[in-house]
């Protein structure tokens, strides 16, 4: 693990903190950005079941994905159509692993005149004739094969000095997705040590009838982290025997449920990519990789480099 991967909380929270007390700006300025919002299951048929989806044209799939995809005007300038340069026109692609099925374009303006063109399996492009400041279009993206496929945006604004993919933050976990697994994973870390040593000078120095009559004799520094080991260990405790009965009701060796779900040690790896690399963790729940951990993709969002200002 590098000094960068160490680092990583706190400089997620000194940028969190520059933006929340960053200056406004007053001066005109343009700010398209395309972002993800989600992702989710259409419909999915197994492979030995002999049926298909069928889209209008024909077209057979055994699985329908749909990606949000949000183009807003952060900027304070409206943004035209003649704003996008010829040469590098709005353009969405998706990764080799998967193809389209569909588009369709929502814009939170009726009257905006706005459509989509197929280029090939893995690109469209994106027209409009106008978006105010703080106008949006809803782009549903309907994709076949992967439905984790990597999304990318390109285009260039006249006027823009900020890049317009923002995909990339799909992949990001927030502060608050950080700051809880890391509480998780101290809680975890906890449990064991604090049961059989915290316990162990509890019961040599208090006994058993000042910790059930009198247990604001133990000092916290015990009493707290012994609490929360016995609650986790409740937790597996309460799992493990719901499990066994559960698994009585079919023969040995019947699939269930829990079988696809991820290990501990798996968990705990997520949860250590999340607090120091900065990567959501997820699980699917596609038919195909059921209870396996998402590997999202280590995109980083996109930065101006002096090739940006090369047409």
């Amino acid at each position: 693990m590098t000094l960068g991967d160490i680092l990583s909380p706190l400089i997620a929270l000194v940028r969190m903190a520059s933006t929340v007390i960053g200056r406004r700006k007053y001066h005109p300025y343009k700010d398209l950005r395309a972002s993800l919002i989600g992702r989710g299951i259409i419909s999915e048929l197994p492979r030995y079941i002999p049926y298909h989806i069928c889209d209008e044209n024909g077209d057979k799939y055994k699985g329908i994905y749909i990606i949000s995809l949000m183009l807003r005007n952060r900027g304070n300038q409206p943004i035209i159509q003649s704003d996008i340069l010829a040469s590098a026109p709005l353009r969405v692609s998706i990764s080799e692993d998967a193809r389209l099925a569909g588009t369709k374009l929502l814009p939170i303006e009726d009257q905006t005149d706005c459509y989509t063109t197929l280029i090939d399996k893995h690109t469209f492009s994106i027209n409009f004739d106008c978006l105010n400041p703080n106008e949006y279009i809803s782009i549903p993206v309907f994709i076949t094969g992967n439905p984790w496929a990597e999304v990318k945006v390109s285009g260039r604004i006249i006027g823009q000095d900020s890049p317009i993919d923002h995909t990339a933050e799909e992949v990001k976990a927030s502060l608050g997705e950080r700051v809880v697994a890391f509480l998780m994973l101290i809680l975890l870390l906890n449990t064991v040590p604090s049961f059989f040593i915290g316990g162990y000078f509890i019961l040599r120095d208090y006994g058993m009838s000042q910790f059930w009559n009198a247990p604001e004799n133990i000092p916290e520094y015990l009493m707290v982290p012994f609490i929360f080991a016995v609650f986790i260990l409740f937790i597996i405790l309460y799992s493990k025997t719901a499990d066994w009965f559960e698994r009585r009701k079919y023969p040995e060796g019947y699939p269930l449920y829990n079988d696809l779900e991820p290990s501990l040690f798996e968990n705990v790896k997520g949860m250590l990519r999340t607090i120091f690399k900065g990567k959501k963790q997820r699980i699917s729940k596609s038919l195909f990789s059921w209870g396996k951990p998402v590997m999202m993709t280590d995109k980083k969002v996109k930065k101006r480099t002096v090739d940006d200002w090369i047409v």
